[in-house]
């Protein structure tokens, strides 16, 4: 795939002083992150990644491994102008997230942060259920019961939903198939989140994400459940604030 398949959205203002890099949940393209452009303050700019076959009308392979999910994003990152970059990634997009943060490390471009959002540490055995080989009716219930997300417009619409499945099985089957090996060690800051409702999480074991960094790891818990990130826009924006606050202090 080119870099702009990757990165529908780019943003080449010479004013930027910060990328925000953001990874999408299970079955998640770049359309979840759009509306957080307003939200964001002057200096940051916003480039969600986008997982082959999603959002598009192109026959994109599917990819279901996080590894070269990974692959794929950093090689179109890295074709953008070098800019200090935050990575914010959600459910499996923490994963992917981290993976791409790993690489960056590797090549001498650290991100300035790593935001890991409603995901358990990723070194850490899996108690989720595996839902990706499930028959169609059992996987769209499963789903639902765990996560939640999926909208009532799609379970009464067989040919949205149908469309929808395959690229959600592959981002699964990629979840189900990753754990970390928990070295070697981030070095930049780690900022693990959840909803305190959401079921997939369990409070106890998220500042276990601190092991894979020798960075300053932190852990925020916010009001919602497992999609509680895109209910409240507003505490991204603030949370991003912070994080360009602390580079403009800095320089």
């Amino acid at each position: 795939m080119k870099p702009s398949q990757w990165l529908p959205r780019i943003d080449f203002r010479p004013s930027v002083a910060l990328r925000l890099v953001c990874f999408a949940h299970a079955g998640g393209g770049a359309a979840p992150f759009m509306r957080w452009a307003a939200e964001m303050p002057e200096r940051v700019a916003l480039c969600p990644v986008r997982r082959p076959g999603r959002e598009t009308a192109r026959a994109e392979p599917l990819l279901r491994e996080v590894g070269r999910i990974a692959d794929g994003a950093f090689a179109a990152l890295s074709t953008l102008p070098s800019r200090p970059s935050v990575l914010l990634g959600h459910s499996l997009g923490a994963a992917v997230a981290f993976e791409v943060a790993r690489r960056m490390e590797r090549a001498g471009r650290p991100p300035v942060e790593l935001i890991v959002s409603a995901k358990m540490p990723v070194h850490l055995p899996s108690r989720a259920p595996r839902l990706a080989g499930l028959p169609d009716a059992q996987f769209v219930d499963a789903v639902d019961a765990t996560y939640g997300g999926i909208p009532p417009v799609l379970r009464d619409e067989p040919e949205l939903l149908a469309m929808l499945l395959p690229a959600l099985r592959a981002d699964l089957a990629a979840s189900e198939g990753y754990c970390a090996t928990p070295t070697p060690r981030l070095s930049c800051p780690l900022r693990a989140c959840y909803g305190k409702d959401d079921a997939a999480i369990v409070a106890a074991e998220m500042p276990r994400w601190g092991e894979l960094t020798s960075g300053r790891a932190t852990v925020d818990v916010f009001p919602g459940g497992h999609f509680y990130l895109f209910d409240e826009p507003h505490m991204l924006r603030h949370l991003v604030a912070s994080i360009d606050a602390r580079l403009r202090a800095q320089t």
